[in-house]
């Protein structure tokens, strides 16, 4: 069976999008990849989410590599979607501390926008964070000087999470 072109996309990279029933489905440029028994999604409820990014936080709490978010006197906000989660990591002090709550009386410093399967395929190091800027899958908001904050952030959870993530 032949595969119909379904669209052909001018921007950047030229990409020919092609539907048949033996290709998968291809959404926003990403191949999607069935997750969680059919949902296709990493974490089926925001409570496994906060359970696992819990634990992973609190593992890089104190991590040497918060210095840089700590001297910047940073306060990161993630908000994932799908499911939806609202993450604070503090980095005012020492330990770096995270909540699934706003901070009463805090602005965050950035606030970076993502899906949760997004955000577990930066942690997992499939997902450049380069790419994920350029895709727009995360989007950053607030101090772009103080952006490159979250890449020792980003590292030290990368070096943790895959053991204690979901396996996919």
């Amino acid at each position: 069976m032949s595969n119909p072109v379904a669209g052909l996309s001018n921007g950047i990279l030229g990409t020919v999008l092609v539907q048949s029933s033996s290709v998968p489905a291809i959404e926003d440029g990403w191949r999607s990849d069935p997750k969680v028994a059919g949902m296709g999604r990493t974490y089926a409820e925001s409570e496994q989410l906060e359970g696992v990014y819990s634990t992973m936080f609190d593992a890089v709490a104190d991590d040497d590599s918060m210095s840089t978010m700590v001297d910047a006197q940073m306060v990161i906000n993630f908000r994932l979607n799908d499911p939806g989660a609202d993450i604070w990591v503090d980095g005012r002090a020492r330990p770096v501390v995270t909540t699934f709550a706003p901070i009463d009386g805090v602005d965050a410093t950035l606030t970076a926008r993502l899906s949760a399967d997004s955000m577990h395929e930066l942690l997992l190091g499939t997902l450049p964070l380069g790419k994920a800027l350029l895709f727009r899958k995360l989007k950053v908001s607030g101090s772009k000087t103080k952006a490159m904050g979250l890449e020792p952030l980003l590292h030290a959870c990368q070096a943790v999470y895959p053991d204690i993530a979901p396996q996919t």
